[in-house]
Parts: C-alpha cells; structure tokens; sequence
C-alpha cells in the first residue's frame, strides 16, 4: 500500500486556456442610469447657414447644388463631409457613381449599405464582453413611435401615429434584422394598411436592381440624363438614364426622406418628356441565358404610384424587354451590319388605359399572350407589383401581401418564340411613345421564382427586400443601428453574451495500480488495541482491493490543503494499469 501523499513535479502542471459566455442583460431606463450598456444617439447637424435645417434631408450630399454652395471644404479641396458607403461592412468614400469602374469586374457588390447622419450606438465596457460578443447571443427589445407622413408620396390618406415593438437578433454575420412576432414594417400603411410579422429577409439575389441608390446625387436637379452600371458576377450591365427627375418621398411630418429610406431617392417619369430607363442587356453573354429567362423561372419586384391615367390606346410601359425591327450588330472582323429582329419580347409589364397592369409575352404581331390584374390602380397610390413565370404558368401580384389581386394563367406561347436581342426598359419602350407617368422605384429582377413570404417581404420593405437594422460589431462590443426606422426606436431592454477566456492550471495526478491514499470510510478500519489506534483491515492491503475515488486533495509545500477536486460519481481504480485523474483550477 502506497503513503497518505504522492509527490508532484512540474511535469504534472500545465496551464490551459477555457472560453466561457457570460450572459448580460439589463433593462435601459429613461436616463439610461445605471446600465451596463452605454447608449449614444450620433447626430450630423448642418451648419446654420444652410438654405434648410433637416438633418435627415440629404439633399446636403455631395453632389447637391446646396451641398456644392455651403459645404466646407478642407485645405486640399476635399469636401469636409462626404456620403460614405460599405462592402462587407468595409467603408469608403462614395466619390464613384460607376462601381465597376471603381472596384473592378469581380462579384464583391453583396451588400452595398450606406452610413447615415444618425445612429443610434450601443456599447459596453471591455470587462463585460471580453475578447468578443458572442454571436447569434444579440436579442434587443426596443419602441417605436413617430408620426406619419401625411398627404405625401406614399399615399393621399392620413394618419397621425404610428408605434409598435420590435425585437431585434442579430444573424451570427454582424447584420441586426428584426425579428419574430415582433416585425411590424413602420411603412406598411402606405401599401395597404396592413402589418405582416416576418423573420427573415429574401434570400434571393436579384440578377438586376433600378433605380439604383446613387442616383440622390441628383436629387431636385430638374431633368436629369445620366449613366450608372450594375455588377453582380455575370449579370453586368450599363444602364441609362434620360428625362427623369429624382426626388425624395417626403411628407410634411416624420419619417423625413434621405438617400438611404426604404424607396429613397426615387425615380420620376414623364410621358411628355420620354423618360426611359435603358438597361443594356444586349451587352450581356449568353443573352438567351440570361435576361430572356428562356425556359428558367424568373420574378420581376417593382413598387409603382401612377399619377395620370395613359392618353395612349396601347397604355404605359413600366417594363419590358422589347427592340426595334432591325438592330444594328457587328461582327468578328469589327463590320457593322444590320440585323431584322421580329416583334417579339420575353415579357412586358404594361398600365393600360383602364388603369389595370398587363403582363405579356410576345412571339410575333399576332401572337400576343396578355394576364391582365383584377384589381385597377388608383392615381396617386402606392402599388407592389410582382409578375413570375415558372415553366408555363405566369403570375401577376398586386399588393397581394394584403390579400389583394393574384392572377395567375397558363401561358400559350413557348419562351423560345420570344427571345430577343432588345435592351430592357423601364418606364418607356424603345421607340419612346409608351411613356408612363408617374413613380416607379426598387425595382428588381431575380432568376429565381419567388414565394408569397418572400413577397410579402418585399411588400412590406417597400421592395427592399431585408429587415437589417444595423450592425454589431462583435470584437468591439459595439452595435449601430442605422437604418431610418430604428432612429425613432427606443430600447427597452438589451441582452448579450460576452466571450471571456479562463486560464486554467491543470494538475495531473496518477494513481498506480493496487495503490490508494486515503479514506474516510469507516469500514475499511478497525481497532487495533495493542497500538491503541485504528488500523487498515487485512483485506485492504490485499491485491483484489479495487477501491473506489471520490476526491483528491492537493496540498502545498508544508502540507496545507489549497484545493479539493470532487469527482461527479465514484471512479473504482483498476488493479492492472495506471490511473491518471486531472483537476483543474481557474484563476
């Protein structure tokens, strides 16, 4: 039988480091006194000697003739503030109207956010959240309540508060969404008045979106005639602008407009003036692949308010891919030649004369297939519009998120019939005599064939798309939000998880076989009256003793216990090979 104590060296040691999460959350009064999250409201204030006042107005952006006039400007010429934008939460400086150009030909437009001149930033000390926020550990609890816009773009109604609660988690990537029961879209009574509750955002990656966010730059400018591209892997193209003025939705109440609100800056179309917006797909490889959408299912998001009723017989175009009888091509040895391209087109989104939206295909003069919507669109209101095709079946979406108008048919024309080389235009047709007036903004085209949530979701993000509400920084403790609803949130209680690493000493302490310390159980002695002290009984000294190990004790130079390691359950110590148990202590 061994001694009482086993000597260890310092092979037996080792240090090791242990992550744990430790949970905080607390509830934000008014003052925000005595929270462990810090909570800052960052705001950009003009200054006073500009024409307006509205921190919320962009029209101050770089770029604006108020911008240009009354901004001050750095000893190198610089402009003193400048729109900033992000890609994979990187930012930069927003000089560029041509990301293409800028960032060259690769798929890095995944996200393209914009920093706004108000945020709402939540931090907390270091001690708190250690190396790092958890992620996927955010769950925010927050307020809103503004008053709505009345008499504006949105819709001729009015309404004087709105409020509801959010919840607000953040995705394991760094974006805060709203999530749960607990999503109530603070614009959704501009397009119906109904609130719908979602989770998630579209997952989809549209293949093509106009108008796009940096036409604010031409915000107020009269008419305006200009040129943007779109990049997003294969699918690259230069897209057109002409005739259209660009103005902000703004109301006479809270939300104020600004470039980065759900419509934005918005496009306007004036059939007097044929404005278009022409999108050069016949620059595209594989066009037959790809904006032809021939045989592949494909969806088309729009967001339209109307505000005259089309004097033209054919009505308005608001999309379509659609060409001229002959176009002009050139081939391998750089001659030009022309080409005769029938009256076909893979898809046309029209405004008729009863104020109905038509949804048609084309594969010659004669051969029309027309799915027109049940429900008629009012002037000066707000409308989401969603047409899709999967294999034959086609279907046109009006507000449906509210239940309104679906109709769907089998089409009776092949895809292959209507493929075309024609450019794509929204607003106008090639020849420019189908012109549509009015708004039409966020529109987006994807190859996938969208569900009604995803729909719904579009619906009540004004076409958007997600319910990102800013970010969290997980390695700073930091969370910003930046989008315009959450400017007029309020935050009730907030919780997360701190990532905090514990160095631990490990002592390894080996038991030989047939050998055991000490015990407490009193069965195991008994007294030994000649040495007048209790004594180990014979069986115990014996080779088939197997006892079992309920704890070690770990004792200093002088034979001072420091430290106890109980085991879980009883651990029995066999008599054939060695025995190693491990303790471990935090420091």
């Amino acid at each position: 039988m061994a001694g009482v104590f086993k000597s260890l060296d310092q092979s037996d040691v080792r240090i090791t480091p242990f992550r744990t999460y430790k949970l905080w959350s607390d509830v934000i009064e008014n003052n925000l006194s005595g929270s462990i999250y810090t909570i800052y409201q960052a705001n950009y204030n003009p200054i006073a000697n500009y024409p307006m006042v509205d921190v919320l107005d962009d029209n101050f952006d770089q770029g604006s003739i108020y911008f240009n006039q009354f901004e001050l400007t750095t000893a190198n010429g610089k402009y003193q503030r400048v729109v900033h934008s992000s890609l994979e939460h990187l930012y930069y400086r927003d000089f560029y109207t041509n990301n293409k150009a800028s960032f060259g030909s690769g798929n890095i437009n995944t996200q393209i956010r914009y920093l706004e001149d108000q945020a709402q930033v939540v931090s907390m000390p270091q001690p708190k959240f250690g190396e790092a926020i958890l992620p996927g550990s955010v769950l925010m609890n927050m307020s809103w309540s503004y008053a709505v816009n009345s008499g504006s773009l949105y819709s001729t109604s009015s309404v004087t508060t709105a409020s509801g609660v959010w919840t607000v988690v953040d995705d394991f990537h760094g974006n805060l969404v709203i999530s749960g029961s607990g999503y109530y879209s603070p614009y959704g009574q501009f397009v119906g008045g109904a609130y719908t509750n979602y989770t998630s955002s579209v997952d989809k990656i549209a293949v093509g979106e106009w108008p796009i966010d940096t036409i604010y730059k031409y915000a107020n400018a009269g008419l305006v005639s200009f040129t943007s591209s779109y990049n997003r892997g294969d699918w690259q193209m230069e897209s057109a602008y002409n005739n259209i003025r660009v103005s902000f939705p703004a109301g006479t109440a809270a939300p104020s407009a600004s470039a980065v609100e759900l419509l934005g800056a918005i496009a306007e179309f004036t059939s007097a003036n044929s404005s278009s917006i022409t999108i050069k797909t016949d620059e595209a490889s594989e066009y037959n692949d790809l904006y032809n959408f021939q045989g592949k299912p494909y969806a088309i998001s729009m967001f339209v308010r109307p505000t005259q009723i089309p004097t033209q017989p054919s009505g308005a175009v608001l999309l379509t891919k659609h060409g001229p009888a002959e176009e002009l091509r050139v081939d391998e040895n750089g001659n030009v030649f022309s080409q005769p391209v029938n009256n076909q087109f893979p898809y046309r989104l029209r405004y008729t004369t009863d104020q109905k939206i038509a949804f048609e295909k084309g594969s010659g003069e004669d051969s029309l297939f027309s799915l027109t919507s049940s429900l008629a669109l009012d002037i000066n209101k707000l409308y989401h519009i969603v047409a899709r095709q999967s294999g034959s079946l086609m279907s046109l979406h009006i507000n449906s998120a509210d239940g309104n108008s679906i109709n769907t048919a089998t089409s009776t024309l092949s895809d292959r019939s209507c493929v075309n080389l024609a450019n794509t235009f929204i607003g106008n047709n090639y020849s420019l005599d189908l012109g549509f007036d009015g708004f039409i903004d966020n529109v987006k085209i994807y190859n996938k064939y969208l569900d009604q949530t995803e729909i719904n979701i579009l619906h009540h993000t004004l076409g958007v798309g997600n319910v990102n509400v800013g970010n969290v920084f997980y390695n700073h403790g930091m969370m910003a939000l930046t989008s315009i609803p959450s400017k007029y949130a309020t935050f009730n209680t907030i919780e997360t998880r701190g990532t905090h690493t514990i160095w631990e000493t490990e002592i390894s302490c080996t038991i030989g076989p047939g050998e055991f310390t000490r015990s407490s159980n009193p069965s195991l002695q008994e007294y030994n009256p000649e040495q007048n002290q209790y004594v180990f009984r014979s069986f115990v000294t014996g080779s088939d003793f197997t006892p079992f190990v309920t704890s070690i004790g770990l004792y200093d130079d002088y034979y001072r216990l420091v430290a106890i390691g109980k085991l879980s359950t009883p651990l029995q110590l066999p008599n054939n090979v060695d025995t190693t148990i491990i303790i471990r202590l935090d420091r």
